[in-house]
């Protein structure tokens, strides 16, 4: 996959003609599978190629919290099967009218001969046109518009605000059926070393800031070291037991079957249950404890 980062790049140099999907695409949920899977069995039957125009930030006035970063957007995006990918600023474009955001964007930059999006797709100034619109235009120019219709589970909307929603309630579970696991992958930082002094060593990394953040608790999870695959608990908080009440939030990993040095490494946790609240154990041997149980409960979970 080819990427072209708009804000650095005065053009999009795509010689051929595309099929453009179209969207935020903040996470990786079925709806979003397939948009792109459209625009690639379109692009094949029509011999052109596939391109996927996105943004680098939130195209939203309140800016909400993103459940992926742009690296992990770059990265499902990647393994879709995608020729290329355009990132856009938000700010360079929100002032564009629909017609011209079509003509200068999707026919110019994109030379794209017809696109793909979803049944909700909004564009051009002040979100004023949507799916309808966008087959408007291109049916003045001899191109189609394939529209994914709405995809639902157990009657539920399938949506990145659903399961952003889901993520800050601590229902991380509940996603998973149709969306890969929330994921933070981040560098390893230094910490105070409680853990391995307590004999139970942990990473300690930071969710980054422009992420969405979990409900503050216990969590099984796994990590990716190379190409093994850990079962992990990881809490998410303040540790009150270790660094009082007031202590700043972080995530701290103890991953299990795993020792070595990952300072400085940039690892992939990835989330799959909420296990239990936070909470202040009246001594470090209780908490030896509770995370021996928290331990066998994550190696318990995956041989499911």
């Amino acid at each position: 996959m080819t990427i072209y980062d708009l804000k650095t790049m005065q053009i999009c140099d795509i010689s051929e003609n595309t099929v453009v999907a179209l969207g935020t695409f903040d996470g990786c949920h079925e709806g979003h599978r397939a948009v792109f899977g459209q625009a690639i069995r379109s692009a094949i039957k029509n011999k052109t190629k596939s391109v996927v125009f996105t943004f680098s930030t939130p195209p939203c006035k309140d800016k909400k919290k993103s459940i992926y970063t742009l690296d992990e957007k770059i990265n499902f995006i990647r393994k879709t099967g995608i020729d290329f990918l355009a990132i856009e600023d938000f700010d360079v474009i929100r002032d564009l009218s629909g017609k011209e955001f079509f003509e200068k964007i999707i026919l110019g930059t994109l030379k794209s001969k017809g696109a793909v999006c979803g049944y909700n797709y909004r564009f051009g100034k002040m979100a004023m046109c949507g799916a309808e619109d966008l087959a408007d235009f291109f049916k003045k120019v001899g191109g189609s518009v394939d529209i994914c219709p709405e995809i639902t589970y157990l009657g539920q909307n399938i949506s990145s605000s659903a399961i952003r929603k889901k993520i800050e309630c601590g229902e991380i579970e509940d996603i998973l059926p149709y969306s890969d696991p929330y994921t933070v992958y981040a560098i390893v930082e230094h910490g105070k070393k409680l853990g391995r002094a307590i004999g139970i060593p942990t990473i300690n990394q930071h969710i980054p800031s422009e992420k969405v953040s979990p409900k503050k608790g216990v969590y099984i999870t796994e990590c990716e070291i190379g190409e093994d695959v850990y079962p992990s608990i990881t809490n998410v908080g303040t540790r009150p037991t270790t660094d009082g009440d007031n202590a700043p939030e972080n995530m701290e990993t103890h991953i299990i079957g795993y020792d070595g040095d990952l300072y400085s490494s940039y690892i992939k946790v990835n989330f799959y249950k909420y296990l239990r609240d936070e909470k202040k154990f009246s001594s470090i041997d209780g908490l030896k404890e509770q995370i021996s149980k928290d331990c066998i409960a994550s190696k318990d979970y995956f041989l499911k």
